[in-house]
């Protein structure tokens, strides 16, 4: 079996770590989601969306009462939902997607280097071995024309 080169190698392990990222990434999605659902939770247990329900429940018919509950529901759901993307960003999941993305951001840069890098080495050998090739075989030609001079002068 043939043995990897350097950039093949290194475009695995760049394919690797974006796998990696992206894997953490959902993680940090199911993360927010489940913050997300708590946040409602919480929100709905509050003093002021209970005492929303009831002011709704009481004053059917006057939509001014329930405006001004509506409109303390919306600020305390405002502040509890801050609250939780502050603790959602310092999570377990989303550094770990900070750090998995940069390490994929790392390998694709140096697999992409290092592809270039042999790219240009493959191309000056393949230069250099025309120019050789092409020189010995005028030489060839330049021996087998004065060769064939001598034996005609002959």
């Amino acid at each position: 079996m043939a043995r990897k080169s350097k950039s093949a190698k290194q475009v695995a392990e760049a394919k690797k770590q974006i796998g990696a990222a992206s894997r953490s990434l959902s993680k940090a999605g199911k993360k927010a989601a489940v913050t997300a659902k708590k946040t409602a939770r919480e929100v709905a247990k509050t003093r002021d969306a209970k005492r929303a329900k009831k002011q709704l429940k009481v004053a059917t018919g006057a939509a001014k009462v329930a405006a001004g509950a509506a409109g303390t529901l919306a600020k305390t759901a405002l502040d509890a939902g801050r609250k939780s993307a502050k603790g959602l960003s310092k999570s377990k999941e989303v550094k770990k997607v900070r750090k998995t993305a940069r390490k994929a951001a790392d390998a694709t840069k140096k697999a992409a280097k290092t592809t270039s890098k042999t790219a240009r080495k493959q191309a000056a050998t393949s230069v250099k071995r025309a120019r050789a090739s092409s020189a010995a075989a005028a030489k060839k030609a330049q021996k087998r024309a004065s060769s064939a001079k001598k034996s005609v002068s002959r």
